[in-house]
């Protein structure tokens, strides 16, 4: 049986760590007698912020995609803490306090401020519970050595202090390597925001390209647009009045699909949970005979009853039918709802959904297939380990363009923004697919590629808004776990070896050679309940991993702060477990599945 906690290091203080004090803090009673010790490393300045809320980061336009009555609990709820807030703070981020509502969206900096001070909460009662906790900040962990015949790590931080633990948890959120080429316009994300301002009464009179029509593209959008114009409220319209010194501003977003997102709807259940329609038992008890969950099999027993009845909630027959005819697949269903949102011009189609999306917002008619489409989609990633290789490039060739689509849930005042953008004449979509082909004379050069057609375009800036690219190995920050071969890239088995020949090339370089062929997948090997798993296959009990962008390989979806939550608290209650059983090594879902069904809808219930 592993040795319980007893000095806990967490590497990161952002939402996710800040849900793992939460729920240490839930089970005081029972971690008090043992847990002695908790160091927190923060690389930045500010503890319990995160990256996407921060000033240092990130911007007063931009807008969260998350409800105050959307938010995991935690010492108070969102909403109820604005209340609190002086005029100056609402001020500085324009909210009225008439119209603080559980179900409106804020901007990010204030959430950022409400987690901070929810932080505090949860460090002053792990105190008062006896349990030191010691904040390092700023300071950056350079390395994590595993000593595995003393039990211990040792934690090595950017001034050279050395702590010893026996737990580490890897809460590290997401990190942006510096590629920037400001001397060629290129910014290889749009982090942190401060760097794509232009100085004041200054302007950009130039045309602006983005990769991604994604919500960081409209972060971007919406800070440089406050820096070049103003908006106003007519009786029947939202405008963009361009500023006369800023004329030839223009924003360019390259879209692979040539989508822009689906907006913000109403949901009949604010959080997900992992098993809303379906059960553990079936889960496992639907696994073949060579222990795979097929994407197929998932659809048609688990998906298809849930969707009929979704789809006959929101009056849609048609689609009722569809579902009923035994060929019409996971793969069909993207296709059909897919071509629903697929329009020749993408800002006529938003325009066209906007009275419909205001209508279930303002008047709370859910739109209830899109919201049982994201409960299965969570439910299938945290069983992720279960599907095979095929099955897995089929769901990020087919799936997940579409669900993330679908679940960006843009703000409609974020629509209002970017429709007033596009009739202004500063905002513009390209579908394509693009490659970044040079830097030269100041400007960077794209190729852009829609079916056979190849374009070719410069920016004198241009914003990579595609997100963090998936890590690799040899990428991971702390190289002795690497060299110790303590960590190894995520992986799944092939169901049918043969099928390994017949893939692309980019496909056949991720082949695994073993016993059995396996795919490899982005980030790092992780188990059930996040412990790492090094290169004998073993899951390490002294080492968990909670990054997302570390663990999206066995964990491809993740339902933003809601999952930082659920993450948190599969953590927190396996080593509960610890304490009164061995919940085994091996990375099997079996035993960990279990704790599932513990956290799955009680991490987000609010107790009134």
């Amino acid at each position: 049986m592993p040795d319980r906690p007893r000095r806990l290091a967490i590497i990161g203080s952002g939402p996710t760590a800040l849900y793992l004090l939460h729920h240490l803090t839930q089970h005081l009673d029972q971690f008090s007698r043992d847990l002695r010790h908790v160091d927190v490393f923060e690389r930045s300045d500010q503890m319990g912020v995160g990256m996407p809320y921060s000033a240092e980061t990130t911007d007063r336009f931009n807008l969260c995609n998350i409800s105050s009555e959307e938010l995991p609990p935690l010492d108070e709820e969102f909403a109820d803490w604005l209340r609190a807030c002086d005029d100056e703070r609402l001020s500085d981020w324009a909210i009225d306090r008439a119209n603080i509502s559980e179900d409106e969206t804020y901007c990010r900096l204030a959430l950022g401020q409400y987690f901070q001070d929810q932080w505090k909460h949860s460090v002053t009662r792990l105190r008062k519970s006896g349990i030191e906790v010691t904040e390092h900040c700023p300071t950056q962990v350079v390395d994590i050595v595993d000593r595995n015949a003393e039990n211990e790590l040792t934690i090595v931080t950017d001034n050279g202090e050395q702590f010893t633990v026996d737990r580490v948890v890897v809460a590290t959120g997401h990190q942006f390597a510096d590629e920037d080429q400001p001397d060629a316009g290129y910014f290889a994300s749009p982090w942190p925001m401060h760097k794509l301002i232009p100085g004041n009464d200054q302007y950009y009179n130039f045309t602006i390209g983005t990769l991604g029509a994604s919500l960081s593209a409209f972060d971007v959008i919406a800070s440089l647009a406050h820096r070049h114009g103003r908006f106003i409220r007519t009786e029947d319209r939202y405008e963009f009045i361009l500023e006369t010194e800023a004329k030839g501003f223009r924003i360019v977003m390259h879209s692979a699909q040539g989508w822009l997102p689906h907006l913000q709807y109403e949901q009949r259940e604010p959080f997900r949970e992992i098993y809303r329609h379906t059960t553990r038992e079936q889960i496992l008890g639907l696994r073949n005979d060579d222990g795979f969950l097929t994407l197929d099999t998932y659809f048609d027993q688990v998906c298809r009853p849930a969707l009929v009845k979704a789809f006959t909630r929101d009056k849609r027959n048609d689609i009722v039918d569809a579902l009923g005819q035994a060929d019409f697949d996971m793969d069909d269903f993207v296709e059909r709802m897919s071509g629903e949102h697929d329009y020749d011009d993408a800002f006529a189609g938003m325009r066209s959904e906007l009275p419909e999306a205001r209508i279930s917002v303002e008047h709370d008619r859910p739109v209830h297939w899109k919201e049982v489409i994201d409960d299965l989609m969570y439910t299938l990633s945290y069983h992720a380990e279960l599907m095979s290789a095929e099955d897995h490039l089929r769901l990020h060739g087919v799936v997940m363009p579409f669900l993330m689509n679908v679940i960006a849930a843009l703000p409609l005042q974020s629509a209002k923004t970017l429709l007033a953008l596009h009739d202004a004449g500063c905002l513009e979509l390209v579908t394509g697919r693009v490659k970044v082909t040079g830097h030269e004379r100041g400007e960077t050069q794209i190729e852009v590629a829609d079916g056979d057609d190849v374009t070719e375009s410069s920016y004198r800036m241009f914003v990579d808004c595609s997100g963090q690219s998936p890590l690799k190995v040899h990428d991971y920050p702390f190289d002795s776990l690497v060299q110790d071969k303590r960590i190894r890239s995520a992986r799944v088995a092939f169901a049918d070896v043969n099928s390994v020949p017949e893939l692309d090339d980019d496909k056949r370089d991720r082949v695994i050679d073993g016993e059995t062929a396996a795919l490899e997948l982005a980030g790092i090997d992780i188990d059930s309940v996040y412990r790492v798993i090094g290169d004998d296959g073993v899951a390490n009990t002294r080492i968990h991993d909670i990054a997302f962008p570390n663990t999206i390989g066995k964990r491809p979806y993740s339902y933003g702060l809601q999952a930082c939550s659920e993450t948190a608290a599969i953590v927190v209650e396996a080593w509960r477990r610890e304490m009164h059983e061995n919940i085994g090594q091996s990375g099997s879902i079996e035993s960990p599945s279990k704790i599932y069904q513990e956290t799955s809808g009680t991490t987000n219930r609010v107790e009134h």
